[in-house]
């Protein structure tokens, strides 16, 4: 089961697609999320959110927003979105 993603800022939707877990740079410290996560909402702050799906990573840069999360989906809404590469 894959967690379902959308990355949105105010101006586009950045990133939809698939990932088998989420980790993003909370307001209180990074943060994981894995299929089946109890629902949360959570604030974001600017940072590297890393989406892995099987053997493959996808990077993004992150401005401030929040996080929605629930036990197949993590929506971001962030005030910027950029693809960088995995370090």
């Amino acid at each position: 089961m894959a967690l379902r993603v959308e990355i949105v800022t105010p101006t586009q939707i950045a990133f939809t697609g698939e990932a088998d877990q989420v980790q993003a740079p909370g307001q209180l410290g990074e943060f994981g999320v894995l299929p089946k996560h109890e629902l949360m909402v959570a604030l974001t702050q600017p940072g590297i959110v890393t989406l892995h799906t099987g053997g493959s990573q996808q990077a993004f840069k992150v401005g401030t927003g929040f996080a929605e999360v629930g036990g197949d989906h993590v929506t971001l809404l962030v005030d910027s979105c950029e693809a960088t590469s995995v370090h």
